[in-house]
């Protein structure tokens, strides 16, 4: 009997000691943001985090003490066999998640959750995104730290219970049951109302020192379980009545209209670059101008210099753009066909107003769901990497943007009776930042290669402006070129930038050329667009006119489960976790957290709804 209990109390003590050792390879894979921490705040770290490793631990811990529990009436061979493999098998997972988290967090500024499985549908695209990543050492490390963890469970199983003497004993099997019985209050994180959570270990302003306190299987493994199926809203923080009558206030605006455009019905094209941040916009990188193209092209329309994407991913980009919908912070509604099919889509408005549609991608429209959303959309036309010769799918995404917008030339040759309302996503400065030409921006670093994939689109896109500019269409053409997100490189300290994206309505059927400075959004684009061809935007509810008079600036978006707030001289991101603000604390009880907080709450009931 005391053999058997010895065991479970070390058992649990290794998984505990495990993701003790997780935390601190994870706080030294990120020494740059930990070198900024006091002792006292690290301190908080291990301490706080302790309580999500003991809970995680105990989640681990149920088969193998009931299995111990009823090991003096189980075969010894097989329950030798089951124990070990079983904690082998789990060894591996759990370890895998670590390695995995610790790029996960370099690349999206969030811990690992179930994100990223959604992208494992389509293994090629998946693979584009994480090559820039260092994937060799990684692999190492999680080999390393299997073979570690595989001898320390080895000794403790092997040596531990080979010599057990395996008789009947009828009183063990209380006491094997009260421990596992016990097992419940690690697991719900002590003797509190509350189960654990993720605000159980937020302790702290720093959101750094808060995500580095979670347990990063735990943090895996409850994302799995809480999803869109949950019909209750996470984020509610208002009655009712103060929520509606706060949004109404945000999108009171008055007539009349600046009209920009010369013609009342023009072709028009949406260009959504991937990845185009507003801190490569007129700036140098290793003396190489980056977007000369576009900051040419900014003189010669309308530029919108203070611009936010409402997320981090090109596919809540796509609803975002073309639906004007907000997006979720821990879910993509373009990967539920349920819900995206309601979203009103601008290529339904242009079909319906007498337009032909067509949609642009050189990648595989299957990725991310995105085919099922155009479907819906009434896109006459959708040509993707499908629809080209093998020769010219160079990159690991597909086709590469010159041969993309080439297509879309050919297929716009002459002159058409139906004006077009037409949609380009561009991809090649997607991570690995591959390019099919010589290298103009020189250096190995991903911040080099990263801003020499920008200068290639930006040429790309430049090119195709000079070709456009011959046709017969051209000077009855909005062309619209916006990020789909920002980046996170060039790095400046502040993560609000990572959001702020440029955007340029161009083409000869702008008849005025200036700069528009209050804040906006991506969302605000099809209402803005379609109060200048005088069509009815009743449908876009969350969308913005941008060009009415008295139009209140602000900008709305979303990061993993937390939001940002942008008002002139006001910047707010708050942790929906943790319920706490990131930046500038002072703004806690203001009026515009409290505007940042509904729109949080009333989008993500309207996403539950639909």
């Amino acid at each position: 009997m005391r053999e058997r209990l010895r065991f479970m109390l070390i058992y649990f003590s290794f998984w505990t000691i495990y993701f003790l050792a997780a935390r601190i390879i994870f706080l030294s894979y990120h020494i740059e943001d930990s070198k900024n921490l006091t002792l006292e705040t690290v301190f908080g770290i291990f301490w706080h985090g302790f309580k999500m490793d003991l809970s995680m631990a105990g989640y681990l811990c149920i088969f193998p003490f009931l299995w111990v529990t009823f090991s003096n009436f189980i075969n010894k061979s097989l329950f030798q066999n089951t124990i070990f493999s079983y904690t082998f098998i789990l060894t591996m997972i759990i370890t895998l998640i670590i390695v995995v988290d610790l790029e996960v967090y370099n690349i999206w500024s969030f811990r690992l959750d179930a994100t990223p499985l959604a992208y494992l549908k389509t293994p090629k695209e998946a693979w584009a995104s994480v090559k820039s990543s260092p994937v060799i050492p990684l692999l190492i490390s999680f080999i390393l730290l299997l073979i570690v963890a595989s001898y320390i469970v080895y000794r403790i199983i092997a040596n531990k219970i080979y010599d057990w003497k395996y008789i009947k004993n009828f009183p063990f099997l209380i006491y094997g049951l009260l421990m596992v019985a016990v097992l419940i209050i690690p697991i719900r994180g002590g003797f509190g109302i509350a189960p654990m959570n993720h605000s159980s270990v937020y302790f702290s302003k720093n959101n750094f020192a808060n995500i580095s306190a979670l347990n990063s299987p735990w943090n895996f493994f409850s994302s799995l379980l809480h999803n869109s199926s949950n019909k209750v809203n996470p984020y509610t923080y208002l009655p009712k009545d103060d929520l509606d009558k706060t949004v109404e206030n945000l999108y009171k605006s008055e007539l009349p209209k600046k009209y920009v455009l010369n013609n009342p019905k023009p072709n028009v094209l949406i260009i959504i670059w991937e990845s185009f941040t507003k801190k490569a916009v007129d700036q140098n990188h290793n003396n190489v101008e980056i977007t000369p193209y576009f900051n040419k092209l900014k003189n010669e329309g309308i530029y919108f210099s203070n611009l936010y994407a409402m997320g981090d991913r090109t596919d809540k980009a796509i609803t975002s753009i073309l639906s004007g919908y907000p997006t979720q912070p821990t879910e993509s509604i373009i990967k539920l066909p349920t819900k995206s099919a309601s979203l009103p889509v601008l290529s339904r408005t242009f079909s319906e107003n007498g337009f032909s549609t067509q949609f642009y991608y050189g990648g595989d429209t299957d990725f991310a769901n995105i085919k099922s959303y155009l479907f819906s959309s009434n896109y006459e036309k959708i040509v993707d990497m499908n629809d080209f010769p093998d020769e010219l799918v160079t990159s690991k995404w597909g086709v590469h943007d010159e041969f993309i917008f080439d297509k879309f030339l050919e297929d716009h040759k002459g002159s058409s009776q139906k004006p077009f309302f037409a949609t380009l996503l561009t991809l090649s400065s997607h991570e690995p930042f591959e390019t099919p030409r010589e290298t103009k921006i020189t250096g190995q670093n991903t911040v080099d290669l990263y801003l020499n994939s920008l200068n290639y689109s930006d040429e790309s896109f430049g090119k195709f402006i000079e070709k456009a500019k011959t046709t017969d269409w051209w000077k009855n053409t909005l062309i619209i070129v916006v990020g789909d997100h920002g980046h996170k490189l060039p790095e400046t300290g502040k993560r609000l930038d990572n959001f702020k994206i440029p955007m340029l309505w161009t083409g000869g059927a702008v008849k005025n050329n200036f700069v528009y400075e209050a804040i906006s959004s991506q969302i605000d684009i099809p209402s803005s667009l379609l109060g200048q061809l005088k069509i009815n935007a009743a449908d876009f509810v969350w969308s913005k006119d941008l060009f009415k008079t008295n139009v209140k600036p602000w900008a709305f978006f979303v990061f993993n489960n937390g939001f940002g707030y942008v008002k002139p001289n006001k910047e707010i991101l708050f942790d929906n976790v943790g319920k706490q603000l990131m930046l500038h604390s002072e703004l806690e009880k203001t009026s515009d957290l409290m505007e940042g907080k509904a729109l949080q709450q009333k989008s993500y009931q309207d996403f539950l709804n639909r």
